[in-house]
């Protein structure tokens, strides 16, 4: 069994140019928290998640000249609150994650288990053209291999 039976099938792609907001609204109506970004031409250009918008949450620390860095702390909430406020009108292009794990579409099922517990995200399945064929979620791959019993 290869990993392009694991294909997640309800699956949102999304514009580079779509705001941060809308990529929100559409992961919510579909019950997922990982979208594909892909442009007019259909090219995989990486992932929008819940998980890569809260990494954007986070305050970085401020590098000083000399190289010092010093690390600020600020109420959270208020914080964090108004960041979000702040992301929500950009667009997906700007905190996209353009170097997501990729899989090829042929690789064996069992490996793929291997990497999804490796690195905690989604894996795009990605065929030897380039071609962005869709996600592997941990939802998908449970659900595949529940249905591999029943044959």
């Amino acid at each position: 069994m290869t990993c392009c039976s694991a294909v997640e099938k309800k699956g949102v792609t999304l514009s580079p140019k779509d705001t941060i907001e809308k990529a929100l609204k559409a992961l919510k109506k579909s019950k997922i928290t990982t979208a594909s970004v892909v442009d007019d031409e259909g090219a995989f250009l990486g992932l929008f998640s819940m998980g890569i918008l809260l990494k954007n949450l986070i305050p970085v620390p401020i590098t000083t000249s000399s190289g010092i860095q010093i690390d600020i702390k600020i109420k959270a909430m208020p914080g964090v609150a108004k960041r979000l406020r702040g992301l929500l009108p950009l667009s997906v292009a700007e905190v996209v994650e353009r170097n997501p794990v990729k899989v090829l579409p042929e690789e064996p099922i069992w490996e793929v288990v291997g990497r999804l517990v490796a690195y905690c995200e989604p894996l795009c399945v990605i065929d030897e053209d380039g071609k962005y064929m869709g996600l592997i979620t941990y939802e998908s791959l449970i659900n595949e291999l529940k249905n591999s019993l029943n044959e």
